[in-house]
């Protein structure tokens, strides 16, 4: 994780920090554990390989633990990954028209409907086990995440596959368990820096800066310039969600950054991506999505960049699967001209010349599945950004559809979903959705070739996922400071 820097003095200050849901470190995190929790073999597309399907367990450190589906087929899991929870936009979601219908069928099966009974009943399968709902949930789940064919080799299993598929209809996005947003700001000392706003499922945040800041007189405040921290940089009063907090530096500073960091007890709803951190090519391991709300410890950071004149810039980079690229931005906030130098695999784009009270963007093209290394260079500093472009999901095998288009009479949701479970159908549901038949007995466990694949659904396929980069804050001045960061997103936090 980057660090903020601060230079009293006059001096160059860069932070780092992100740009998708309020950054690394905004939500909950937890680690990847061993095995299945439920679940079975799944066989993809008529036969061409399978794959162990159902329930991923992530823990964190105070041991709650998370209920997880892959939504990432052709990527394996690493041992002990850590995730992070993020917002759709971070993932292949951000581009699938099916994501909804994905939060749908969590929405409406197990374990977020956890009287088994029940459900089986209603999908025709009374004796349905946890080991059936949970392979059914992920086959209907790999079907619209990932557009392949995905039969249980549980007879049980795929009839409740089958049901979800031809029964799907579109849930909106959850909410965030905690952001701050944007997650840096800059401006010129002594005025008002932000609004940072604050976005939870919880009833309340606290929130504070860090000591050093708080020890040199920056402090917090309303909108209209109220002081809301007290003299060790903590609010006074919790803060809810929506409202808005700034970043005051006394008139007059030198150059530097504080950070606010946020923490709440919310609900982390289910339908939430969680992705891996530290991302490498090498050590990438599958998206996930969050099967039941469970409720957590959460935090999230922002940083605040001031100087007294000259530049005052705020920079990020974030990879847009509109534009085939990474779309390096550059705003100044200062009172000077900045010339930026911005460079991919030491390839030279033009350079970014903002203006005071101006931003500019340049897009960096990156080819789907291709890696990129952007360094954002001022005079004194630079910044990397590494990651991979993955925006599309796997291709449609175009299955026949289904004869079923009936709306669901669900399986009640339990009463801390985000979204209900009676949200108008999606008119393509009919077209879209095949009947996935159960499997004749004779079914074998692995692949034509005989491969057998990582238990969540891994395989040789590179995994198919958007990226999201991460942002940063850069001041003129006389220090040299260099950073690097390598994420599954190029997500930075300061």
């Amino acid at each position: 994780m980057l660090t903020s820097s601060m230079m009293v003095g006059g001096g160059f200050v860069l932070a780092g920090a992100a740009v998708a849901d309020g950054g690394t470190g905004a939500g909950a995190t937890a680690t990847l554990q061993d095995g299945l929790k439920f679940g079975g073999q799944i066989k993809i597309n008529d036969g061409d390989w399978n794959a162990g399907g159902g329930l991923i367990v992530l823990k964190n450190a105070d041991g709650t633990e998370f209920d997880t589906y892959c939504i990432d087929l052709n990527m394996e899991t690493k041992p002990h990954a850590k995730y992070q929870e993020t917002a759709w936009s971070g993932t292949s979601l951000a581009t699938n028209p099916d994501a909804g219908k994905i939060n749908w069928i969590l929405q409406n099966s197990y374990p977020q409907v956890s009287d088994l009974h029940k459900l089986g009943s209603e999908v025709g399968v009374p004796s349905l086990d946890a080991n059936e709902a949970a392979a059914g949930t992920q086959a209907a789940i790999w079907h619209f995440s990932d557009h392949v064919k995905a039969v249980p080799l549980d007879a049980g299993a795929a009839t409740l596959a089958s049901y979800l598929i031809s029964h799907v209809q579109d849930v909106k996005e959850p909410a965030p368990s905690l952001t701050l947003s944007p997650s840096s700001v800059s401006g010129k000392s002594g005025s008002l820096l932000g609004p940072i706003t604050v976005a939870s499922t919880g009833n309340s945040v606290s929130a504070s800066l860090d000591s050093t800041s708080s020890a040199a007189g920056v402090v917090l405040t309303d909108k209209s310039g109220n002081v809301l921290s007290d003299q060790s940089g903590a609010l006074t009063k919790p803060v809810q969600n929506g409202d808005q907090l700034f970043v005051k530096a006394p008139a007059g500073a030198n150059a530097g950054t504080a950070t606010v960091s946020a923490k709440a007890s919310a609900d982390v709803q289910v339908g939430r991506a969680f992705t891996s951190l530290g991302y490498t090519p090498s050590n990438h391991s599958q998206t996930l999505i969050l099967a039941g709300t469970q409720t957590d410890t959460v935090t999230a950071s922002a940083t605040a960049t001031w100087a007294p004149t000259g530049p005052v810039l705020a920079f990020s980079a974030m990879v847009d699967c509109t534009k085939s690229g990474v779309v390096v931005t550059a705003t100044n906030n200062g009172d000077q001209p900045f010339t930026v130098g911005v460079t991919d695999e030491g390839s030279g784009m033009p350079s970014l010349t903002v203006a005071p009270g101006q931003t500019q963007s340049e897009v960096v093209p990156v080819g789907e599945g291709a890696a990129y290394d952007i360094k954002v260079t001022g005079p004194k500093g630079q910044q990397e950004f590494q990651g991979i472009r993955n925006c599309q999901v796997a291709p449609s095998h175009s299955p026949s559809p289904s004869t079923s288009a009936t709306p669901v009479t669900s399986a009640t949701p339990s009463s801390s979903s985000s979204s209900p479970a009676t949200a108008t159908p999606s008119s393509s549901a009919s077209a879209s959705s095949p009947a996935v038949v159960a499997p004749s007995a004779s079914a074998s466990p692995t692949s034509t070739n005989g491969k057998t694949l990582a238990f969540t659904g891994g395989g040789s396929n590179s995994g198919l996922i958007a990226g999201v980069a991460g942002a940063l804050v850069l001041l003129g001045g006389g220090a040299v400071y260099t950073m690097r960061r390598r994420g599954r997103h190029s997500r930075t936090t300061a």
